[in-house]
This record gives structure tokens, C-alpha cells and sequence, in this order.
């Protein structure tokens, strides 16, 4: 459908957004955060990151992300907490808003040099190969491609301008002008239909659409060109919606991919429902009230997830806009997520978000509310193949066993059919170890070496000497499901039933069937894993990971945490004795502060069952 011109209303006076801001109930909250992810700023004459040639081809040369990323981030955290102070009546630094603005519209590119290859071409067999730093690379030609950041870098400066067009230097506004048209606006027109994301069932599509939609509404006086933009962005954001999430709601890219992707379509949402006096509510969708319960369904505890995936097992949600979206969709149990602004969770890159930043100040009441009680109900998913079961140890203290099956490809997945955690308190002892570092190899082929996301990092069975086999998103073989065959309770145990046997790929494995129990009553779980094989049997591993410290004594192993203990016992077969290996290279190669212990059982020749005992024990009081 293409929108008409005459739907848009004028944009509100930022003067009256500002004095919201001012006296926000956030406000402390959110000055006290950008003090402390942003230091320095306050210096005579802070330095502003550099982001030269060299340090954006050492990504192409050596894989390596951090040497660009950091100074780029950082650069776009600075103008965040200027701009904010500014806006708030705090110490004026419009120099260094301006300095800031002009060394953003200096740097050649905004697309990162991680994603320079997934522009025009991308995915074809004669896509330019510009690792070598050839003559037609983004570097060189007019933009022709939008990325997350080059999209959220055009949100940003559209903000800055919005709010702060009448302090800022005429010639200083009207370069941002142009570089927004010539980066942003123009490449979105002429090429938006095609960018890979922009239909796409992932984040990518959320945050480019969204950022990009929300630059043009800040910043476009012609109504038929707003118009034509926003269709474009209204036909993504539609996909986004339909396949960026399983039918139950669920995002098999993690906690923290779907926090990513709803920041910018909640924020274009609302801009456009007011923009257009309601006629466009995003908001309305049906589906948005499923998609919302999500977090719900995989938090264990404050700031704690279910993180298989890239994801990490400590996230924050943007407050601002889990609190609007809670509000929109009526899921209020959601604002029970929302943890204190000051912990040291992507600090600074969610700093270099200004139009995020800016919603938190909009929508958050500044309260931090109890966890949910909603987030400590059993829960199935049949469509991510996921389940969360709730328990309590004899003491009282809560139990979480999460157990996913689902396949072996799609945006950021890992190789952990099967896998589960065991969370005691708050706290994971048996873990998902959670993404590798980011690096080149670790978006293409070589994904699958990294421990991190392959099977081996994972407590999932090695079976004939085999991990599980990557799908066809990075490793380019066939897609292969686990299965949640079934679940449910029994008195006072519950359980899962999960097929696992595709994703090995080996033909004469003809089932590898795991089931998990757990008492909630006295938080007592119970491992069973079968095997049937066609043939001979194969040899059988099963590990275990975590990042506590371990002890092991021929079947049995401790678990030790900050609070509570497992034992783990093999009941069978007899003569399977535990073995603890630390993978301190794995970890530091990922630039891991802890170590991951892996905790492996060989079980002996023509093994077709393996089962464990794992018991919960309170730590002495110190």
C-alpha cells in the first residue's frame, strides 16, 4: 500500500519534548548511566576517537572487530551524552557536539567493515571480493548499501539536528543534511526493495527500516518523498513482524537480538502513530502481544536469560522501551525486567543509541518493579522447541531446568540440539556458554571451529567421534531438526522428551532420545540418554559445561557456585567415570574473563543408555 502525503501531520515543537525530558523520572537514572559509560567528556578539550584507514581494513586483513568498532561506538557515545546534557540544561558543549557531528560526517564510510561485503551483490558468486582492499569497494564508490550502525548513525544525527537545529552553526546542520541525503536517504529511495534486509526474518530488518524511517520523519519537508520512504520501511517492518519471530512469539536469535531489533520499531512505531494521528499504530498488531511475552518466557532471574544462541546469559533490556511496549501491549509483567540502568551489561554500545537513549527519558518511569511472577511459570514453546521448568529445592530456593531442541541453522544459531541449564538461585551451574567473539572466521565457514558454537562447547552428546553438523546458514550443509517428541508433569515431576539423533548426520545412528526430569519439590534432576544404531554401536561422550569450579571422582562430579553445589552421579552404565578438562585457550581466544570447564563421561564399548543424577546442596554460610 502506498501512503498518501497528506497523512502526515507536523512533527511536534521539540520544545515541548524537552521540557518533558527535563523533568523526566528517569532523569537521574539516565545522566548517572551516560556519566559513567561515557567518562571523560568533561575535559578542556576532550579527544575525539579516530577511526582511520588502518584500523577500518584490519577487520578484511586479520578478522579482527574491536580495533574499528571501539573508537567508532565511542564516538557516537560522546555525541549521545552531549547531546543529552544539553537537552537536559546541564553543562552547554556545543563545540563538541559540532566537532563530533563533523568528524561523523568526515569518516568515508558508516558502514562497519565487518558488513562492507554484504552490500550490492551480496550472497552472489560475482559479488566484488573486497577483502583485498580492491579499487570498487565502499571506500571508494558513492554509498550504495545501509547497514545497522550506518542506519542508527542517520537516527542519531537526525535527532541532534531535530532537537538542537537552532543552536548548532548553520554550515554545521546543512553538511549533516547532506550526509544523511547521501548516505541515508538517497540509497534507501534507490535501492531499499533490494538490500537483503529488507524483507528479512531478523533483526537487521527492524533496526535499518526503523532507524532510517525515524531520520526521514526528523528530517523530511517533502510529503511525497516522506511518503515513498515510509512505504518502503512500512513493507519491512510488516515481514519483520509476520517471520522475525516463531509462531508462539519466540526469537531463536536470543534475548539480545530481540531486544535489538523491537528498539527501532517501537520508536518509528510511536513517531509514525503520532506523525499520523493514530490512522498508522503499528502497535495494534496482534501479534506484538505474543512476541512481548518472550522475555518472559526464557528469563530465570534479574538480568538473567535463557541464552542459547549468540546470546549472553546477563542482558538489560532497553527500559524506555519494554516500558512502552508493556504499556501498547498490555503484557504489564514485562516492566518486571527492567534492572538498574548502571550495570556494566553492552554499556557502552547502548550509549551510542541516542534515540534510545532519548525514549528511555520519553517512556520509563525511572522504578525498578519485582521480578515477575509470570517469568517463573513453566513454559512451552512448541515452535522454538523450548521448555522452561520451575522447582524449588527442599530449602526453598528456586530451580530452573531450560532445555531447547529446534535446527541447526538460522541467524545466529549454535550447534546445541539438546542442550540444557540448570539454574539454582539466580545463579547457572550448568550454563550455556554463550556467543564467541565476533570476528570475520566467525561469520563464515570457520563459525563451526569455535567452541562456543559448535556442539563440543555445549552439553550435548559427541557421538562416533562426531559433533553436530552445522545447516546451511554458515556451514552449508542440510538442515537437520531435533524434536520435542513431549512434556509435562506427573505429580510433582516434569519432564521433556527430546529427539535429537538428526543433527549428527550418521546413518548408522538410528536415535539418540534424551529426556530430562525435574522434582520441583525438591529440585532433583534426572538425565536419560538413549541410543539405537543400526549397526555397530558408535562411541558415546557425554559432556557437560559450566563455568564454576569442578571436582570429579571416578562417576561422580561437584558443581561448586557462589550459593548452592551439584553432585552429579552416573547410575549408569557402570565403569562411565567423569572427566574434567578447562578450555582456558578457547576462552581467552574468545577474550573470555572466566574459564569453561567441560565436564565429559566416555561410556564404555556398546553403550546404548546413559543416565545422571544431578542433587541440589546448600553451601555453608561464611
Amino acid at each position: 500500500m502506498q501512503l498518501h502525503p497528506r497523512i502526515f501531520q507536523p512533527q511536534l515543537p521539540p520544545d515541548s519534548l524537552i521540557a518533558q525530558f527535563r523533568s523526566s523520572p528517569a532523569r537521574q537514572a539516565v545522566s548517572a548511566y551516560l556519566c559513567e559509560a561515557v567518562p571523560g567528556i568533561h575535559a578542556a578539550r576532550p579527544d575525539i576517537p579516530q577511526t582511520p584507514y588502518s584500523l577500518y581494513r584490519q577487520f578484511a586483513r586479520s578478522g579482527d572487530r574491536d580495533g574499528y568498532e571501539n573508537p567508532y561506538f565511542e564516538k557516537r557515545a560522546m555525541l549521545t551524552r552531549a547531546v543529552v546534557g544539553l537537552i537536559l540544561g546541564e553543562e552547554s558543549r556545543i563545540d563538541l557536539i559540532q566537532d563530533l557531528l563533523w568528524s561523523i560526517c568526515e569518516e568515508t564510510t558508516w558502514v562497519l567493515p565487518a558488513h562492507e561485503d554484504r552490500g550490492p551483490g551480496f550472497g552472489s558468486p560475482d559479488a566484488p571480493d573486497i577483502r583485498q582492499g580492491g579499487a570498487n569497494t565502499a571506500l571508494t564508490r558513492e554509498p550504495d548499501f545501509i547497514d545497522l550502525f550506518a542506519a542508527e548513525t542517520g537516527a542519531s544525527l537526525a535527532e541532534t539536528l531535530y532537537f538542537l537545529d537552532d543552536q548548532l552553526a548553520p554550515e554545521v546542520a546543512q553538511r549533516v543534511r547532506q550526509e544523511i541525503e547521501r548516505r541515508i536517504f538517497h540509497p534507501y529511495l534507490a535501492y531499499g526493495r533490494k538490500f537483503w534486509w529488507h524483507r528479512g526474518d531478523l533483526n537487521w530488518n527492524a533496526v535499518c527500516n526503523g532507524a532510517v524511517g525515524l531520520a526521514f520523519m526528523r528530517l523530511e519537508r517533502d510529503s511525497h518523498r516522506l511518503a515513498e520512504a515510509l512505504t518502503i520501511v512500512l513493507e519491512g517492518l510488516e515481514a519483520y513482524v509476520a517471520t522475525g519471530f516463531e509462531s508462539d512469539g519466540g526469537s531463536l536469535e536470543g534475548i539480545g537480538y530481540w531486544n535489538y531489533g523491537l528498539l527501532y520499531y517501537v520508536t518509528l512505531a510511536e513517531l509514525l502513530n503520532e506523525r499520523t494521528s493514530g490512522k498508522i499504530d503499528l502497535m495494534t498488531n496482534p501479534r506484538l502481544r505474543e512476541i512481548a511475552r518472550y522475555p518472559l518466557a526464557i528469563a530465570l532471574a534479574p538480568g538473567r536469560y535463557f541464552n542459547f544462541a549468540d546470546a549472553a546469559d546477563e542482558d538489560m533490556l532497553q527500559p524506555g522501551i519494554i516500558q512502552r511496549l508493556a504499556k501498547r501491549t498490555g503484557v504489564d509483567d514485562l516492566t518486571g525486567l527492567i534492572i538498574p540502568y548502571d550495570t556494566k551489561v553492552w554499556r557502552g554500545f547502548f550509549a551510542s543509541k541516542l534515540a534510545i537513549v532519548l525514549r528511555d527519558l520519553a517512556w520509563w518511569d525511572g522504578e525498578i518493579h519485582p521480578f515477575p511472577e509470570a517469568a517463573r511459570q513453566d513454559v512451552y514453546l512448541p515452535d522454538c522447541a523450548l521448555v522452561k521448568f520451575n522447582g524449588h529445592t527442599s530449602q526453598g530456593q528456586p530451580v530452573i531446568l531450560a532445555a531447547k531442541a529446534g535446527y541447526n541453522s538460522g541467524h545466529h544459531y549454535h550447534l546445541d540440539i539438546g542442550h540444557f541449564i540448570v539454574s539454582v538461585d539466580g545463579e547457572n551451574l550448568l550454563c550455556d556458554p554463550g556467543r564467541g567473539l565476533y570476528s570475520q572466521a566467525y561469520f563464515r565457514a570457520g563459525r563451526f571451529e569455535n567452541i562456543f558454537a559448535n556442539s563440543f562447547g555445549h552439553s550435548v552428546p559427541h557421538i562416533g567421534g562426531h559433533l553436530q553438523m552445522p545447516g546451511p546458514k554458515f556451514g552449508q550443509g542440510s538442515l537437520e531438526h531435533g524434536q520435542i517428541i513431549s512434556q509435562g508433569k506427573d505429580g510433582a515431576k516434569k519432564s521433556v522428551v527430546m529427539d535429537i539423533h538428526p543433527v549428527y548426520g550418521l546413518p548408522q545412528l538410528s536415535l539418540a532420545r534424551r529426556t530430562l526430569e525435574l522434582d520441583e519439590k525438591t529440585g532433583e534432576i534426572r538425565l536419560e540418554d538413549r541410543f539405537e544404531f543400526s549397526g555397530d554401536p558408535l562411541e558415546i561422550e557425554e559432556a557437560f559445561v559450566t563455568w564454576c569450579s569442578v571436582s570429579v571422582d571416578g562417576p561422580g562430579a561437584w558443581i561448586v557456585g557462589q550459593r548452592n553445589e551439584l553432585s552429579l552421579t552416573i547410575l549408569e552404565p557402570g565403569g562411565a567415570a567423569f572427566a574434567a578438562d578447562l578450555l582456558t585457550e578457547e576462552c581467552q581466544a574468545n577474550q573470555r574473563e572466566q574459564t569453561l570447564t567441560r565436564l565429559s563421561a566416555r561410556l564404555p564399548v556398546g553403550s546404548r543408555q546413559f543416565i545422571l543424577k544431578i542433587t541440589i546442596h546448600n553451601l555453608p554460610t561464611l
